[in-house]
């Protein structure tokens, strides 16, 4: 035989047509392999895109009632409704959504300890997330309202020191600052630094209204009560005594 190198394209063509012949077993089963794998990879490519669309849409309704569908009952409380949105499409970034706004409704429903348990199993699953700084702060705040006022500064500490210049860090500034005023010996000091700095993204529009004018409110009686200590210098603080 000559060499491959020397033989026409005619040649080239009936030599592969007689290997082809000799291993058709083996090609026919390698095709059947490939297309085999393509449509199941194909299939499963689709199957995930409708099913990401379905949950998105239940999604939907489980949080506006007016949005109807079928699998969604409108008459449940917004945390159930979620909670099937979880259970039924679990994998779904929908899901993962569902579960976040779920513990947030439970908060809302003031279901504290369901809420923060919530908040904790999202955050184990989602660490890394762009909802990760709220789901902190729902959990801090879920321990704070069920009256674990440690663990919920520790949570609150948390988020200000992950995410300085967030919202949710404003957020856990003005709710630290309650906590540490509350305290049989108030730390007027930490809560006053807390509450400038809300104060001032506040005013800079980094954070809601709500939190901001709770700063200042809270901030208000501190600055007063600053200046009207003996020995700061005010006017309040006392008579100038004169020269022995």
């Amino acid at each position: 035989m000559e060499p491959l190198e020397n033989t026409t394209e005619e040649d080239k063509l009936t030599l592969f047509m007689e290997w082809l012949l000799a291993n058709w077993l083996q090609v026919g089963l390698a095709i059947a392999i490939t297309l085999g794998v393509g449509t199941m990879l194909y299939k499963d490519k689709v199957d995930a895109a409708e099913k990401e669309e379905t949950a998105a849409e239940d999604l939907l309704a489980a949080i506006y009632p007016e949005f109807e569908v079928d699998t969604v009952d409108p008459t449940k409380a917004v945390s159930e409704r979620l909670a099937r949105v979880v259970q039924d499409y679990p994998g779904t970034k929908a899901a993962n959504n569902a579960l976040f706004l779920r513990a947030s409704a439970l908060y809302e429903e003031g279901k504290f300890t369901e809420a923060g348990n919530l908040f904790a199993h999202f955050l184990g699953a989602s660490a890394s997330g762009p909802l990760a700084s709220a789901a902190q702060f729902g959990l801090a705040a879920s321990q704070d309202a069920a009256g674990f006022s440690e663990k919920a500064a520790s949570g609150y500490e948390l988020v200000i020191g992950k995410a300085k210049n967030s919202p949710e860090a404003m957020q856990a500034r003005v709710a630290l600052a309650k906590i540490l005023l509350a305290k049989p010996n108030p730390d007027v000091a930490g809560a006053k630094d807390l509450l400038l700095a809300a104060s001032q993204e506040s005013q800079a529009g980094r954070i809601p209204g709500f939190w901001g004018r709770e700063a200042e409110r809270m901030l208000a009686p501190l600055q007063v009560e600053t200046e009207t200590k003996p020995g700061t210098g005010g006017e309040a603080s006392g008579e100038i005594k004169e020269d022995k």
